[in-house]
């Protein structure tokens, strides 16, 4: 380090004494003013070619041309200022020969702009070899460093430092090229105009990045987070719907009464005025009503419910209760769970588990239960066929103000009324097996009523 510092600081005493250091008032403030954007530059770096760099050479260069390789270096100052102070020692050290040997290369073809007549017929030549000089040997140097420090070869040094820099390289030195032309055409004021609008552009384009790279790593942070709390939701959903499928596969009605009973009950409930969130939060409750059941032994579930002993009985209608218990640990579904609890229970209070009466039951568990009713009516079942939907309607409406809620019968008769015969009889394409029915297939589909009910219902 010390042998590269003394290199320099011997380069410009040698640079001083062969050439000297012409000066002018208006290289003065033209040096102060390109100092300033190199200031900017370093304060806000910005992207080039893929390659993020703090550009200074735009202005360092653009103080060669005009003034000289020793003016230059003072216009670089701010760009080797590090708290590090080996590092502001190599910086400065390798930055010095850089741009003595690009002023040396200029000097060739031209001379700084400031001290000259004003005609430059080899300026193009001077700017471009001045430009391929200091890339060249700053690339050199840094390659030199890494091969002492990390013991880089040559071909690694090349990928990794010379060419992702090309494309930034020679956007820098078109832009001094540039500003050579604008001083030509329009004076001295022209080039450092250009430079003070490009270092306020790069500072507003800076802040407008950091801006949205925050924006940005919110948004991803708060994308991660609902995946979180969707998988966290869906988890208890997804196991309730396996079990409900695991139900429908021993006694082959569940299968098609859940999802049935579902799109009646979320009908039922639009037309009631109920919200989106709680339509969605009542059909999937509808859907994983019966999940209970999947603790039932076989030789009650398969069996004629008239012809179940009391141990039989008390099984079957524990299931309700185990329902709830598996939906209340999805959050925002304790609600839900209770109507699956009570989804048995009647208007005259002879219903299971809690015998409620009339209006101590929810609204949505009067709803389940209409419709799972009138469902089951016209379905085929295991041990019944299903019923006309003219006979399904007068039972369904016989049972009103005793096993079931007046208005939600007369609700899902309405609906019913309003639709074709296909619905009556629960037939068409919306009445499918849950895995079949949009946005309800498999854990995913269970994700989307999962967060949709506990974003607008809980």
């Amino acid at each position: 380090m010390c042998a590269l510092c003394g290199l320099a600081s011997a380069a410009v005493l040698a640079w001083v004494l062969s050439f000297g250091v012409p000066f002018e008032w208006t290289a003065v403030w033209a040096v102060a003013v390109l100092a300033a954007v190199c200031a900017a530059f370093r304060q806000f770096p910005v992207r080039l070619g893929g390659v993020t760099t703090e550009v200074i050479e735009i202005p360092v260069l653009t103080a060669l041309v005009l003034a000289g390789p020793v003016w230059a270096l003072a216009v670089a100052v701010p760009s080797v200022l590090y708290r590090n102070k080996l590092r502001t020692a190599f910086t400065a050290a390798t930055h010095t020969l850089a741009f003595l040997a690009a002023g040396l290369t200029y000097s060739q073809f031209a001379e700084p702009l400031l001290f000259s007549d004003g005609t430059q017929p080899r300026l193009l030549a001077g700017v471009l070899t001045a430009g391929l000089a200091f890339h060249a040997l700053d690339d050199l140097l840094a390659m030199g460093l890494l091969r002492v420090k990390r013991g880089t070869t040559f071909s690694e040094s090349l990928r990794e430092v010379m060419l992702p820099a090309v494309a930034a390289d020679g956007a820098a030195v078109l832009t001094v090229l540039c500003a050579a032309w604008a001083f030509l055409a329009y004076g001295p004021a022209a080039p450092i105009a250009l430079f003070v609008g490009a270092a306020v552009a790069v500072a507003l384009l800076h802040v407008a990045r950091e801006h949205r790279e925050r924006v940005e790593a919110l948004e991803a942070r708060n994308e991660r987070l609902e995946a979180e709390l969707r998988g966290a939701l869906a988890a208890p959903l997804a196991f309730a719907f396996r079990l409900v499928e695991a139900v429908g596969t021993r006694d082959g009605h569940t299968a098609r009464l859940s999802p049935a009973t579902a799109v009646y009950a979320a009908d039922v409930a639009r037309e009631l005025g109920l919200d989106r969130g709680e339509v969605e939060k009542l059909r999937t409750a509808a859907l994983l009503m019966d999940v209970g059941l999947a603790s039932v032994p076989d030789e009650v579930l398969l069996s004629h419910p008239k012809k179940l002993n009391s141990v039989g009985q008390m099984h079957l209608r524990e299931h309700s209760i185990r329902g709830e218990r598996v939906l209340s640990a999805a959050e925002g579904f304790a609600e839900a769970a209770r109507w699956v609890r009570w989804h048995h229970e009647r208007e005259d209070g002879t219903g299971y588990p809690d015998r409620l009466r009339g209006e101590w039951i929810p609204l949505e568990a009067k709803i389940l239960a209409a419709c799972e009713t009138y469902a089951s009516l016209v379905l085929d079942g295991p041990h019944n066929p299903g019923l006309p939907p003219e006979e399904a309607r007068r039972e369904l409406a016989g049972m009103a103000g005793s096993a079931l809620d007046q208005q939600a019968v007369r609700v899902l008769l309405r609906v019913i009324d309003a639709e074709d015969c296909s619905y009556a009889v629960a037939a068409d394409a919306r009445f499918a097996a849950p895995g079949a029915i949009p946005g309800l297939s498999g854990t995913d589909g269970l994700r989307g009523l999962g967060s949709a009910s506990a974003a607008d219902g809980s």
